[in-house]
């Protein structure tokens, strides 16, 4: 997410769920504060502690609720919702 003062990142592996078929599975492990000025904050230590109380290695889910070629709307375990577009030129074949 780009902001005015920089990036946040976050990110994981993940997989599909065997439950639900639009729904995959995130285990985050990446959380990163980027400002403008390249100071970096990482802080992905936080999920290991969530881990470590949930005693699992997953810890969120992301479930695709609308897609066609340019767009993508999906939403969060946690009630996010987020709205991705697809740009041609961003990937190389």
């Amino acid at each position: 997410v780009t902001l005015d003062f920089g990036r946040v990142v976050v990110g994981g592996p993940f997989r599909p769920s065997s439950n639900v078929p639009n729904r995959v599975l995130v285990a985050f492990n990446q959380a990163t504060i980027i400002f403008n000025n390249g100071i970096e904050i990482n802080f992905g230590f936080v999920f290991d502690i969530i881990r470590s109380i949930q005693n699992s290695t997953e810890n969120g889910w992301l479930e695709v609720t609308y897609v066609d070629d340019d767009i993508r709307i999906g939403r969060g375990n946690k009630g996010t919702m987020f709205v991705l577009t697809r740009d041609v030129n961003a990937v190389k074949s």
